[in-house]
Parts: C-alpha cells; structure tokens; sequence
C-alpha cells in the first residue's frame, strides 16, 4: 500500500512505504555530479543509499533549501522528489519528474535565482 506524505510529515521511507522501482543509485549521483557548478552551487553531499537500488538521499544548503533531498524512481520512469529539513520533516514532494527534468527541477528548488545565467 503506498503512503501518501504530506508536507509538514516526518519522512520514513522504508521498502513497504518508498513504492520505488530498483534502479542504479550511483548512476543517478554521477548524473547529479555530471551537472557541474549546478550541483556544486547546492552544497551537494553526503550522497546516501537510503533504501538498497531505490532511494537516494543527499544535503543541500542552498538559496531556497537547506536540508535533505531524497529522489526514488517509478515503475513509469518518473522520480519523486522530497525536500526535507535536517530532521526529515517533509517541506515540498515534487511527483512526475523526468530524467531530462531532473537537474533543472532540483535547481530551480535548491538554488537558482532569476539573475543567475547559464
């Protein structure tokens, strides 16, 4: 049964409640990385398998969020994505995310500020 988390919720994902797909978690630490300054202007680190090829957690201190960011992939190829405090109180989900979305939707939570320019 899936778990709806709402925001303001404490977040404890584990394999009955994550609903995610097995996927390569360090692929998708080398895509992150792969962005360059973008995830380098996050604070990007401590990349962590939360849940064994399901869930990828990482910190943040970013403009907008400063916490933890917790990705996990579906069955139809889109991530969730959930943004947390240090104590893992939900502050934003973020549902139906490509692949070819992901570094700009995280950034755009994370970071990016309108006058930045790539």
């Amino acid at each position: 049964m899936k778990k709806e988390f709402q925001k303001d919720e404490t977040l404890v994902l584990t394999e009955e409640v994550a609903v995610c797909r097995d996927f390569d978690v360090k692929w998708l630490h080398q895509v992150i990385r792969s962005s360059g300054m973008i995830a380098g202007s996050w604070g990007y680190h401590k990349p962590t398998e939360i849940i064994k090829d399901q869930v990828l957690r990482f910190r943040v201190s970013g403009h907008h969020h400063k916490g933890f960011v917790y990705i996990c992939l579906h069955g139809n190829d889109t991530f969730t994505i959930f943004l947390t405090n240090l104590k893992d109180v939900i502050k934003l989900r973020l549902d139906g995310i490509y692949i070819d979305m992901l570094i700009d939707t995280l950034d755009e939570y994370i970071e990016k500020i309108p006058c930045y320019k790539w």
